[in-house]
């Protein structure tokens, strides 16, 4: 009897440590971990980072399904090894690359995936932001800022959580850029295409005249804060 509560015991305790073992092994940090390890190895077989960054995801469970030119497209937007691993991270979290990624890599206009795919980051960094978790919100942006520096939805967002935060002079460069490209939009279109329009990409009550409005405002203290200097 003592011999079966010992095994009942082991197996309840391994089994517990299974667990912890696998959620461990699932948080960004781990996850992160693991792929920068798998980048040393195929660093030490001599291909450049670029390579490196492609053959991570073209081998990797999921991502290995999108085409190649998807998977390319991405490296090419994350210059430094660490950002793209972060991507990485943050999609796998989400399961963009399973629920978004392969309709988007199906696109011929990869432009325009790259795009929906900043979307996607833009609007849960607005989230984060939103909850006040403002060094949360930045590690998001600043991955959708990268995917897509020429929307106003990647730009403006990040400026307001370096207005929040008080770098001032980080926030204006990129408020000019965002308030510029709302302003283009107005012109040309009167609202964003569907694909970017803010509701899609900022949130459900997101409108163009309101994150507008509330940019210069912020803008305007910005530029008080620092006397017009800015870091662009």
């Amino acid at each position: 009897m003592d011999n079966w509560f010992f095994w009942v015991a082991f197996f309840l305790a391994a089994i517990a440590l299974y667990r912890k073992i696998a959620r461990w092994r699932n948080t960004p940090k781990a996850r992160v971990s693991a792929l920068l390890r798998r980048y040393r190895a195929l660093e030490r077989t001599g291909l450049s980072e670029q390579d490196c960054l492609l053959q991570l995801l073209a081998t990797r469970k999921d991502w290995k399904r999108l085409p190649h030119r998807f998977l390319a497209e991405i490296v090419s937007r994350f210059p430094a090894k660490e950002d793209a691993m972060r991507f990485v991270s943050v999609s796998e979290d989400y399961g963009y690359h399973r629920d978004h990624y392969p309709d988007l890599a199906a696109k011929t206009d990869l432009e325009a995936a790259m795009g929906e795919s900043a979307c996607l980051f833009a609007r849960f960094g607005l989230q984060l932001q939103e909850q006040g978790r403002y060094k949360e919100a930045e590690f998001v942006q600043k991955l959708a800022l990268r995917l897509q520096p020429d929307q106003y939805f990647t730009n403006l967002p990040l400026a307001v959580s370096y207005h929040e935060t008080g770098r001032h002079a980080d926030a204006l460069p990129l408020f000019e850029r965002g308030l510029a490209q709302v302003n283009d939009l107005e012109r040309k279109a009167g609202s964003a295409a569907p694909e970017f329009s803010p509701a899609k990409c900022l949130g459900t009550d997101a409108e163009i005249r309101k994150l507008r409005n509330r940019c210069k405002k912020m803008y305007a203290a910005c530029l008080k804060a620092t006397e017009g200097k800015s870091l662009s």
